[in-house]
């Protein structure tokens, strides 16, 4: 009886897990929907931790430097490459970076607030 009410209490965590990892992702969706911002971000690190491969990135927000971090799949990209974006105007915290939409436009780069060394170091 003891083992039977323990595999009760394990499923109903591992439950309740999903169902708040599913809340918490579609808020963070619905705020990057609903005020979200474009702009430009930089890889900064790779790094790996306890819940998988993460990559750090920079973005600017009135001049202001910002970094967050992102779960990454090794798709090749590098420190000092730049992508898009999207942050909450509520909350910038809330952030996403889209490695399926490199930035090389040296124009955009500068108007993101990132500076000509960032450029020159940008892997070619």
């Amino acid at each position: 009886m003891l083992k039977k009410n323990g595999y009760l209490i394990v499923i109903v965590i591992f439950v309740l897990w999903l169902l708040y990892n599913f809340y918490h992702g579609y808020n963070y969706n619905k705020e990057l929907k609903e005020s979200g911002i474009v702009t430009v971000g930089m890889i900064t690190e790779f790094k790996g931790a306890a819940k998988g491969p993460y990559l750090n990135f920079k973005f600017f927000i009135d001049g202001n430097s910002n970094f967050s971090d992102s779960p990454r799949d090794n798709n090749g990209e590098k420190i000092g490459e730049f992508f898009k974006v999207v942050y909450s105007s509520k909350n910038p915290e809330v952030s996403r970076i889209y490695l399926d939409e490199k930035i090389t436009d040296t124009t955009l780069i500068l108007k993101a607030g990132f500076s000509k060394e960032d450029i020159e170091k940008m892997p070619k």
